[in-house]
């Protein structure tokens, strides 16, 4: 499999899923790829330099976003700097502490809140339309989801963030409706529990880290890990290939198998020894 296309976005591409992603389509032939982060300059380096030693060039770019302007104005920039913009990848998301709320209630901060949906829903309303006037020959528009959080209301601390995934989700079938006459596709990429530092996941509290490679561990995931960023990757190359280009509007879960396990049953009696 190799991409023809070559030019790509990948938002939130400093660290963890991102960098995967920005890393993989390098390896898979996307010549130019812009990386954006919002503070972490020095990661957004080593990813450049990940990239560039797949055989590409990239140019960085810093952008807060969960702003409206700068959500739409870093599109830009990135598509006059590498001479298009044939795939985006929406995958920036603040850090645990400005989104998650701690304490097992619906008590939520307004602002964590509105954060959640300015950094994720609004910021993809507007960034994904913005990137596809820069799409030659048709396009690839991915999202990093979570939808497990977006389905469920179990993770109660989630809820901002829950709600603003169901929203992006959402949109990924209307944009997917609207871009079908210009060849582009748009889906989502829900990612399982991440069991990689490197992503939002490792930046939880180490007894949750531990308690959910556990509940991966004894069998909740069929394949008995948790999903690693290059998981991800793997799929949102295959997205950006020729093969995919009929797939389109939906929303692809990542997760070995964890959610087809039935909560309602005991784990012995799902699955086998």
């Amino acid at each position: 499999m190799k991409i023809k296309l070559s030019t790509a976005l990948v938002m939130g591409s400093s660290r963890g899923i991102g960098r995967a992603i920005a890393t993989k389509l390098a390896r898979e032939g996307v010549k130019r790829i812009g990386i954006h982060y919002h503070s972490r300059r020095d990661e957004a380096e080593k990813t450049l330099a990940l990239v560039t030693q797949a055989g590409s060039s990239g140019v960085l770019l810093q952008a807060d976003t969960s702003d409206a302007k700068q959500a739409r104005s870093v599109v830009e920039q990135a598509a006059e700097e590498l001479g298009g913009c044939d795939i985006f990848v929406q995958s920036a998301v603040p850090t645990f502490e400005k989104i998650y709320e701690h304490a097992l209630s619906t008590e939520v901060p307004l602002s964590k809140w509105q954060l959640a949906f300015d950094s994720q829903a609004r910021a993809f309303f507007i960034a994904a339309p913005t990137a596809a006037k820069y799409m030659r020959d048709g396009g690839r528009i991915i999202a990093l989801s979570y939808r497990a959080g977006a389905e469920t209301g179990g993770w109660q601390p989630w809820i901002g963030m829950g709600s603003a995934k169901a929203a992006l989700e959402s949109m990924c079938r209307y944009l997917a409706v609207a871009m079908a006459r210009d060849g582009i596709t748009v889906n989502a990429v829900s990612p399982g529990a991440w069991g990689d530092k490197s992503t939002l996941f490792g930046q939880t509290p180490q007894q949750v880290q531990d308690a959910m490679n556990e509940w991966g561990r004894v069998g909740w995931n069929p394949m008995k890990r948790n999903c690693l960023p290059s998981d991800v990757a793997n799929l949102c190359a295959l997205l950006c290939s020729d093969e995919a280009a009929f797939v389109t509007g939906q929303s692809i879960v990542v997760d070995g198998g964890g959610s087809l396990m039935n909560p309602e049953f005991p784990l012995a009696l799902q699955v086998p020894r």
